[in-house]
């Protein structure tokens, strides 16, 4: 059986990258609890030899672009 480890990101667009790839999502957690607009802490289960893997495909993908340009157009 692989083993996993608990993977923590604080990255909306990571965590989002890793749900649309399948891996589920075990828990989130608000950075500051006494706001209701808080930062988020996302936790996901991750084979340990798959996270550098996975962030490169992130980082070369095309979800991490249309993030960006998302980001950018909320600008205007």
């Amino acid at each position: 059986m692989p083993e996993h480890n608990e993977h923590r990101t604080e990255d909306l667009a990571f965590a989002a990258f890793l749900r649309v790839r399948g891996y589920p999502l075990n828990r989130v957690e608000r950075l500051q609890p006494n706001r209701a607009d808080s930062k988020r802490a996302f936790y996901f289960e991750l084979p340990p030899d798959k996270l550098q893997e996975l962030k490169l495909a992130f980082v070369n993908g095309d979800l991490l672009r249309f993030y960006n340009e998302l980001l950018g157009l909320k600008k205007l």
